[in-house]
């Protein structure tokens, strides 16, 4: 499989150090435009026999995010109310935050990249996903709502495990 990064909404300068890691580490690179985020992913990152129309599962996925903080909320003796409307203005700002897809990453190639990340000018990239069966068919769009539910989700249940 060919080893390439897909970036999702880095702006030029950012974008550009990115494209320099992947340069280094001998990786393919590719700047997905907006009007290229509804694509399935695995078509975007040349995975063979992978169509262009993703084919994204059911929706409801934030219905169930909502679900689980409501409960991570009562166990950690929070309003629900004010934990959904936070993670509601969250998902609200998915759409515009930095993703990187990684496909064909084995765990030295994957450290590799995350440490020159955190060595180099990008310091850290907050939504990262790789290529599975599962995502293959995925749209960037929804991958990016996805990556955002699960770290609102992260972000608020460590909040209530520390307390």
């Amino acid at each position: 499989m060919i080893k390439s990064v897909l970036a999702y909404n880095f702006n030029p300068e950012r974008l550009q150090q990115l494209r320099q890691i992947c340069m280094i580490l001998k990786v393919n690179f590719k700047a997905v435009e907006p009007e290229q985020f509804d694509d399935a992913v695995g078509f975007l990152a040349g995975v063979k026999d992978c169509p262009q129309a993703a084919a994204n599962p059911p929706e409801k996925q934030e219905e169930q995010l909502f679900e689980a903080l409501e409960e991570a909320a009562q166990k950690a003796g929070e309003d629900p109310e004010t934990v959904k409307k936070e993670a509601a203005e969250s998902l609200a700002q998915a759409a515009q935050k930095e993703m990187v897809f990684l496909c064909g990453f084995d765990m030295h190639l994957l450290n590799r990249f995350l440490a020159a990340v955190k060595k180099g000018k990008l310091k850290s990239i907050e939504l990262k996903a790789m290529l599975t069966p599962s995502n293959r068919q995925w749209s960037g769009r929804h991958l990016l709502q996805e990556l955002a539910a699960e770290h609102v989700y992260m972000k608020q249940y460590g909040k209530s495990v520390h307390k």
